[in-house]
């Protein structure tokens, strides 16, 4: 014979369980979410855009929230509406390194992951510096056209509302593109500047052996055999400048005379040989990528600074190391003179996602094959000439 009473005890056990099942589903399932971020950008060098907002709508009390970044960050909550809750977000810090910053919400086990791409002036430079004026001009006739659209969008209301939220997206989109004009605008201004002469109160070498194209036969066998730089005289400790505005894309700075010893000295040897071999013959070197899309070689170095790092920003006379002992294992050794050497960006009208160190030794350097009377006539249409 059944238990009535037993039945009824499980009835109610299951219709229990039922019940908190169905909550779980209903509500557990979903105590809090990001309702709404900014902007999926964050820039590293703009006060106001290396800020975000992120809204979360949470059952919560979210007061004592924890937020923990990849990269420094401060945050704070700015504002709390009914179930919503604003937070900013400041970046903080100035060597971050990565592309991607997650910001890391919790509360108690409870997770929300945020993240947003870093936007650096290196990788801006690293990725424009290699289009063409004439792209570059392209695109930034498109940022005004987007701009213009966006322009009712440039009042910033700090009412922050549900409604609102198209309204702060698209005043946070305008800024953007705002950035970006101006930043497309630089570009291009500077590259209608001419080179600095990379040593103060000094002026590019008339004597033809410190001029390209010089034949070097005694390393014909294991190198192009020719001269590809300009060799500037200076005084011991003379301060080198850069010659343009640009970022820094190579830095050997470790070099040793034993290096020597990788030297291919065969009979034959390959034209990859050749140019890896030269490479080696430039001692300590520096590499700046300039705004007119050129990279610049900066050889022959005793000492490399140690604040110059690969994608540091560079500005257009800044000092980057004076001059000493250029490549001779000598202590007597009195000639002293830095070496440069300007390659072309040989790609026109197309760009590659980025391109080796191979690649660039093999670009093609500032007047190849040219004569003597014609470097001399033409090389201040493109470098600045100091007065002294």
């Amino acid at each position: 014979m059944i238990n009535k009473n037993l039945v009824w005890i499980w009835i109610l056990i299951i219709s229990f369980l039922s019940v908190c099942f169905w909550y779980t589903l209903v509500f557990a399932g979903n105590i809090w979410e990001i309702k709404f971020k900014l902007s999926n950008n964050i820039f590293f060098d703009s006060l106001n855009l290396s800020k975000n907002m992120v809204i979360i709508e949470s059952r919560e009390n979210l007061s004592n929230l924890k937020i923990s970044w990849d990269c420094s960050v401060t945050w704070k909550m700015v504002e709390h509406n009914a179930n919503f809750y604003v937070f900013e977000l400041f970046l903080a810090d100035e060597k971050c390194d990565k592309k991607t910053i997650n910001a890391v919400f919790s509360k108690w086990d409870l997770l929300l992951n945020a993240s947003f791409n870093l936007t650096t002036p290196w990788n801006l430079y690293n990725t424009y510096l290699d289009f063409s004026s004439e792209k570059l001009e392209k695109y930034l006739k498109s940022i005004e056209v987007w701009i213009t659209k966006l322009s009712s969008y440039s009042s910033y209301n700090k009412t922050i509302h549900k409604d609102k939220y198209d309204f702060l997206d698209k005043n946070r989109n305008l800024q953007e593109l705002m950035y970006m004009k101006t930043f497309i605008s630089d570009i291009l201004s500077k590259r209608n500047l001419k080179y600095a002469v990379p040593i103060k109160w000094s002026n590019l070498p008339t004597l033809s052996s410190k001029m390209p194209n010089v034949p070097r036969p005694y390393r014909s066998e294991y190198t192009s055999g020719i001269h590809e730089w300009w060799d500037f005289d200076a005084d011991y400790g003379e301060t080198v400048v850069s010659i343009d505005y640009g970022i820094v894309v190579r830095v050997i700075d470790n070099f040793s005379f034993a290096d020597l010893d990788k030297l291919k000295t065969t009979w034959e040897l390959t034209k990859d040989d050749k140019v890896k071999n030269l490479d080696i013959l430039r001692w300590n070197q520096v590499w700046i990528k300039t705004m007119r899309w050129d990279v610049v070689f900066y050889s022959h170095l005793s000492e490399v600074y140690s604040n110059i790092k690969v994608w540091d920003v560079v500005f257009k006379w800044q000092a980057l190391w004076a001059v000493w002992i250029t490549g001779v294992p000598d202590k007597n050794y009195t000639d002293y003179h830095v070496h440069v050497e300007f390659r072309e960006n040989p790609h026109n009208d197309t760009r590659k996602t980025s391109y080796s160190i191979d690649e660039y030794m093999n670009w093609d350097w500032y007047f190849k094959w040219k004569s003597e009377k014609y470097i001399l006539e033409n090389e201040y249409n493109i470098f600045e000439k100091n007065e002294k």
